[in-house]
């Protein structure tokens, strides 16, 4: 071995530190790191295929608790039917709970989505509408002398089941109906509030 040449490894083996080979330096930060490219791959955007899953689920759930909501609705309406007034008893909390069952999907699935909830306040609306109709057509089809049933009637007396519903409302039904939307907002807003908390 000459004056001033490192010392070698032994036959066969990789040099290692102290024969004489600096040791492997540390790389700055934001240096390329190797794999494809020489950089490492950028984290996921918030709202990738897992938001956009979620949003899909937020609204399909909204959409299947409006459609069970619409129905059972309509057993209710029909059911406070009183024969001897023909008239209808009206039930103001229905058309709340109506909007929070509707709005808990969104609400849970879609945290802090208000456009997702202002759908479910609008889908909750319709549902309570949709629903007395559909009552509506259900006490025509068993007290009055046809032998049509509540499908047929609201499918092709629609217009004038809504000539009829429309006569018979006064301002506090809709103000009832109005109740639907407000129940699917403070659902969202109270689980955004727990969310934040």
């Amino acid at each position: 071995m000459q004056p001033g040449q490192p010392p070698q490894a032994p036959y066969g083996q990789p040099p290692q530190p102290g024969y004489g080979y600096p040791g492997p330096q540390p790389q700055p930060y934001g240096a390329p790191q190797g794999g494809p490219g020489g950089w490492p791959p950028p984290p996921p955007p918030a709202g990738g295929p897992a938001g956009s899953q979620a949003i899909l689920l937020a609204v399909l759930a909204a959409v299947g608790a409006a459609l069970v909501m619409t129905v059972l609705y309509a057993f209710i309406y029909s059911a406070m039917f009183d024969e001897e007034t023909f008239e209808v008893t009206k039930i103001g909390y229905v058309s709340l709970a109506i909007g929070a069952a509707i709005a808990v999907g969104p609400a849970f699935l879609a945290r802090r989505n208000m456009g997702l909830i202002g759908l479910a306040a609008g889908l909750a609306l319709v549902a309570t509408v949709l629903g007395e109709l559909y009552g509506m057509a259900m006490i025509l089809s068993e007290h009055t002398p046809t032998d049509w049933s509540a499908t047929k009637i609201f499918f092709e007396e629609f217009g004038n089941l809504w000539d009829g519903w429309t006569e018979d409302n006064d301002p506090i039904n809709y103000f009832f109906l109005l109740l639907a939307p407000v129940g699917a907002f403070s659902v969202g807003q109270a689980v955004a509030r727990r969310t934040a908390a």
